[in-house]
Parts: structure tokens; sequence; C-alpha cells
């Protein structure tokens, strides 16, 4: 089968590249460099040299294909030009569904986040819950108005289906975009020491590789129109560093600093940004979130596609030999 993946290059793509690869399936790579290092060699993995913004490399991209996964996105937490966020994650996802609508593609994965879900209050969220606070971060605003476009293409006929995914981690290049990958690195070469606030905050935790078979078995099985959270287990930053203390062996004296704290130095980092238009370590919206838990409920998927959830201490002690086995 001839598959395109957009957003080879990205975390998830690139696995999710090589599993469909490995399968069998003839994979279209659509990269803006085809020779990026992230893209993993294999004989059924084409690269192809593209962007979702352009719409003539899309269609050249996408012909003849069978299947799309759309996994390309902004998903950095800070850029120089804010509009990027918007053009990625809403236009770039427009045109990938017109490209798909045009070339008569039989189904297309589109790769969302529990981002458009945001913080939780009580009970885990699932896919039927409603947002309960607003859109500070544009990353989680840009991706819920993305899935409102892709809600329009399924009303007029396009066989989409949406996953969202959690908080990823797992075997991987550390990029802008990984947190999880940046706090389990930087904690191996002892610069990460910090819990942030009290170390209560909890948030849901996906193992890469469960994801990736999530992608596939939701190509496979999902429901047209359908969204599935793909997640793993909630974990507070206490329990999180207590097993990354654990499966490394480890131990540091970690510091735990008050929400306020982290508060005013985001501010300084967003002014260092607005005069140098250096890239902030953090940012105010991101230390608020700090406040609130992120749970979620993988149970839909689990009961629809037969997904799976690795154990969290598992898959974080493949991430540390991984990390480790590839230290630069």
């Amino acid at each position: 089968m001839k598959i395109l993946v957009t957003g080879a290059t990205g975390f998830i793509g690139r696995q999710l590249c090589l599993k469909l690869a490995q399968a069998g399936n003839h994979v279209i790579a659509l990269c803006r460099n085809t020779q990026h290092p992230y893209l993993i060699p294999h004989a059924n993995i084409a690269p192809i040299k593209g962007d979702i913004l352009d719409t003539a490399s899309l269609k050249a991209a996408i012909q003849d294909c069978d299947q799309v996964y759309h996994t390309a996105a902004m998903a950095k937490m800070w850029c120089r030009n804010p509009n990027e966020f918007y053009d990625t994650n809403v236009t770039g996802t427009i045109n990938v569904m017109e490209a798909a609508k045009a070339a008569g593609i039989k189904r297309i994965v589109y790769t969302s986040t529990c981002g458009v879900w945001g913080p939780t209050l009580k009970h885990p969220m699932t896919e039927d819950d409603p947002r309960v606070v607003g859109f500070p971060i544009a990353y989680e605003r840009t991706k819920y108005l993305a899935e409102l476009e892709v809600n329009k293409f399924v009303a007029n006929g396009l066989d989409v289906v949406t996953v969202n995914p959690s908080r990823v981690f797992g075997e991987g290049p550390v990029t802008d975009s990984n947190s999880v990958s940046k706090m389990v690195g930087g904690y191996l070469k002892g610069k990460w020491r910090i819990i942030p606030g009290d170390g209560s905050q909890i948030s849901n935790y996906a193992y890469l590789d469960d994801v990736v078979d999530g992608h596939i078995l939701s190509m496979e099985k999902g429901l047209t129109g359908n969204r599935y959270i793909l997640g793993g287990e909630d974990k507070s930053f206490d329990e999180f560093f207590a097993t990354l203390k654990e499966v490394s062996g480890k131990e540091l004296g970690m510091i735990k600093v008050p929400q306020k704290v982290i508060k005013f130095y985001s501010r300084i980092e967003a002014l260092k940004s607005q005069l140098t238009g250096l890239a902030p370590f953090f940012l105010p919206e991101f230390a608020d979130r700090i406040n609130f838990n992120q749970k979620y409920s993988s149970q839909k998927a689990i009961d629809h596609l037969g997904y799976r959830i690795t154990p969290f201490a598992e898959g974080m002690k493949r991430t540390v030999n991984f990390l480790r086995n590839n230290a630069n």
C-alpha cells in the first residue's frame, strides 16, 4: 500500500514511517529537507521534498496514495512569528484535507493533541468532554481550530479519523517540542534538578510506540469522524521523577520551585524574547498550567481499537536506555 506521512521528521512521524515501512508499505515521507538527520533510512521509505503550505508539493506527494497520516504541526512553545502556529496547524491541515479529497484518498488519520481539552478539573477527560478553560496557548488553540476544519471535511464526505496523543515520550531525538525528553535527558546529565510547583501536578504520559500503534489501529479500525485519545498513565511530577530515579539508578538533589517563582521567571523570559527575538526557556501561559492537572482517559481507544498502554516505568526505562546510548 502507498501511504503519505506528513511531518516525517517529527517525533511521532519518523517512527510511524518506520513502522509502516517494516509492514511492507511504500511510505512517502513528506519533509522540507530530504537529508534531514531525523529521517530513518529504509528501503520502503521515499523522502519527498515538500511542505503542507505548498499545495503543489502536496499534490505531487499524494499522487496514487491510498492513505494519509497527517502528523505535521507547529508544536513548539514559541516562535518569532506567532502567525506560524495558525498557518501550519490550521491552513496546513486544510491544504492536506483538500489535497486528499482531490486525490480520492481512502482514509486519513489526523494527529491532534490532548491539548485541545487542556487542563482537567477532577476526573480524567474523555473524547466527549468540553474544554473547561480558554486557549492561552497558541499550539492548543490552533490545533482545536484545525479539528473544527477537519470536521467540516468529514461532514462533506471525507473519511478522517482524529487521534489525540497526550505528553509523548520514548526513544527518539530530543526536539524543541519534546519537553519530556528534555527533562529526562537533562536529569541524566545532572542538569535538570527542578520539580515544578509542589510536585503534585498530574499529567498524562504516552509512550511513543503505543502512540504509533494507535495511529495504525485508528487507520484500520477507527470510526469516521471520531477522535481517540492516545494516552498512557497519569503521573504527578513527584511520581515522574521518582520513577526516573528508580529506572536510571541516578539520584539527584531535586528542588521544588513554587509556581509563583516560575511565573516571575517566565515573565522575564517573555520580556527577553520581546527585546531580543531569542526563544524563551519558559512562558507565563505555561507557568499558569502548573496549577492544573492534565488527566486523560484512553478507554475509548482501548475498547474500539485494541489500544494498549505500556506501563510508565517500562517505557521510561527504555527511554533512559536510548538517551544514554545516543547521548550527544
